[in-house]
């Protein structure tokens, strides 16, 4: 069975953050684009993309589009330098060999960008998003803690032991000792106190929250989604924090055409297949290419055009002489 996450070691802990939030970005990521149902379990084979940079598509006995592994090779080279062969991996570890895999019809390569990149963000958004945690959760679990009190004797710790765990316990009943609690004290106004921290620095973690919003921000503006801020600051106008929305989509335009370009390279070799941007990017990229107000004026302006032709046709019909 798998161990409650408070029970884990920390630096299991650590592991375990870093591969929430990688598994959150590339559950983020798998939901950008749509693909055609033919292909065996597309989410799977943009992941490849992604992780790989390069990726292809076979027929095999689990279907007529199964993601492989693809890994070029050989003597002969395209002019660009690239192998012309290459040998393909599935799941089972199974190999495929292909010559001349540009042209080859049995074989459909995908690249995830035109450069044939692959995508390091993930790791790093998951690294940067699991530090700023472990900042948030040292400050709320140092600011919960108390100053200690110093005793000097065993028989002096116990009776002070005795004042803070009826405290704790919300009594305030009087406590019964063999010697007073003022002669433990003597003449000094309370009780030695060790700080093992400084409960006001509590106050930082509104700021550490702040800067987890704005790397989420910052991811998701990487991904088309979101702005360089997620908050509204002084001296800051909401123009000026959207200013950057056309610089938003370029990656996400980026991995598109890439895609789109190989899904081009397989319908010259014969393979139909569809592909689109989600429903929400495609939304979203549609309102930063063609905004509302120039979407209204537009419309206002179409609606203009319509109405001098309606009235030059009233005009023609009223004086059928002139």
């Amino acid at each position: 069975m798998f161990p409650y996450y408070r029970e884990m070691k920390n630096k299991f802990k650590v592991a375990m953050d870093d591969r929430f939030y990688f598994n959150y970005i590339q559950d983020v990521t798998s939901q950008m684009f749509k693909w055609d149902e033919k292909i065996y379990i597309p989410q799977i084979f943009d992941r490849m993309l992604r992780d790989c940079g390069m990726a292809a598509l076979i027929k095999t006995d689990t279907s007529d589009y199964t993601p492989v592994f693809f890994c070029p090779m050989g003597q002969d080279r395209y002019a660009d330098g690239w192998f012309k062969d290459c040998k393909c991996y599935d799941f089972r570890a199974r190999e495929y060999d292909f010559n001349d895999w540009l042209n080859n019809p049995d074989i459909l390569v995908f690249f995830n960008t035109q450069l044939r990149n692959p995508d390091i963000f993930a790791d790093r958004y998951a690294e940067m998003l699991t530090d700023v945690d472990v900042s948030i959760k040292n400050n709320v679990h140092y600011s919960r803690m108390h100053p200690v009190p110093v005793a000097r004797d065993k028989k002096t710790a116990n009776r002070i032991d005795a004042v803070i765990k009826s405290m704790n316990d919300s009594n305030f009943d009087t406590i019964v000792m063999d010697t007073n609690i003022k002669d433990v004290l003597g003449d000094k106004d309370g009780v030695d106190m060790l700080n093992l921290t400084d409960v006001d620095k509590q106050q930082y973690i509104q700021y550490l929250s702040h800067l987890h919003d704005s790397i989420v921000s910052r991811l998701f503006f990487f991904l088309g989604l979101g702005t360089t801020d997620n908050g509204k600051q002084a001296q800051i106008t909401t123009e000026e924090l959207n200013k950057n929305d056309d610089a938003s989509i370029t990656m996400a335009l980026a991995w598109y055409s890439a895609r789109k370009e190989a899904i081009e390279q397989a319908r010259k070799k014969g393979h139909e297949l569809s592909f689109d941007f989600s429903d929400v990017w495609k939304v979203r990229i549609e309102r930063i290419i063609n905004p509302p107000e120039q979407q209204e004026n537009d419309d206002s302006n179409r609606e203009k055009e319509v109405s001098e032709d309606a009235g030059d046709t009233s005009d023609s019909t009223d004086n059928p002489d002139e």
